[in-house]
Order: structure tokens, then C-alpha cells, then sequence
């Protein structure tokens, strides 16, 4: 045991999970390559990975390491509720529904879409500002509890 652990770094029921998620990946590429669009799924791929992580990942590094420097800025000494987390929430919540559902938020799905669902492109922008609003009025709403009871418990 202490072996695996020197050299693999971690306990046994580690490697089995990591070892089952490996066996889960394999089986969905023999699943993949099996279908005849696999190219256009790779290329899908290739674009996500590029997209998120040559585009997307600086962008919003960059944009929570402004967040964090401005809480710091405002509040000198140690806030009673952090707001950061209350921002960083819904943003990601909104942006992954963004990242999801773009080509039908921006209309650029096929000409297929609706006679093949029955379903408009023509909602799904106002229904994710809808939803984007939603999740940025409750963050906002457990914040300002958060606040309160903070402010109940120190003052006794």
C-alpha cells in the first residue's frame, strides 16, 4: 500500500475511479468513431477545446482576477459576506446555459430546427435573459440574507 501510494501519489480507490472514468472514455470514442459523423464531432471538439481554452479561459481569468481586486480595493478589512462568490454564480450558470444553447440564442441553428421540433429560435434569446436576470435577482437576494443575518450576529 505504501508503495502505491510513493509512487502513484494516491490510495487505491483513487486509481479505481480514475481507471473506471478511463474505461468510460474509451467506450464513449468506440461509440463515436463507430457513427458515420465522427469528423464533424471531432472538429466539434477541436473548436470547443480551442474556443474554451485559448479564448475563453483568459477572458474570464482575467475578469475574476478584476472582480477580486476591486472587493479587495473596496473593503479594507475582512468583509461580513464576500459578494464575490454572489457574482461568480450566476455568471458561470448563464455562460455555460450561453455556451449550450448559442447557435438557438443567436438564431444560427439550421433552417431544419423548427420544422424538425416545432420549436422557434425566436424565445430562446428572451428566455435566457430571462433566466440570466433570474439567477443574478436570487444571488442578489441570498446575498442581501447573508448580509443581514452577518449583521444580526455581530451586533449579539
Amino acid at each position: 500500500m505504501q508503495w502505491l501510494r510513493r509512487h502513484y501519489g494516491a490510495g487505491p480507490l483513487h486509481l479505481v475511479g480514475v481507471l473506471a472514468c478511463f474505461a468510460v472514455a474509451a467506450y464513449a470514442v468506440t461509440r463515436v468513431l463507430g457513427q458515420s459523423g465522427w469528423k464533424g464531432i471531432f472538429l466539434w471538439f477541436v473548436a470547443c477545446l480551442i474556443g474554451h481554452d485559448l479564448i475563453g479561459w483568459p477572458i474570464y481569468s482575467a475578469a475574476d482576477r478584476a472582480l477580486v481586486r476591486m472587493q479587495r480595493r473596496r473593503e479594507r478589512r475582512r468583509p461580513l459576506v464576500p459578494w464575490i462568490n454572489h457574482v461568480r454564480v450566476p455568471t458561470v450558470i448563464s455562460g455555460v446555459l450561453l455556451a449550450m444553447f448559442f447557435p438557438l440564442i443567436f438564431r444560427l441553428s439550421n433552417t431544419y430546427y423548427e420544422g424538425s421540433t416545432g420549436f422557434s429560435e425566436n424565445v430562446y434569446l428572451a428566455n435566457w435573459l430571462v433566466v440570466t436576470g433570474i439567477l443574478f435577482a436570487a444571488s442578489a437576494l441570498i446575498y442581501l440574507l447573508r448580509l443581514g443575518l452577518a449583521r444580526k450576529r455581530a451586533l449579539g
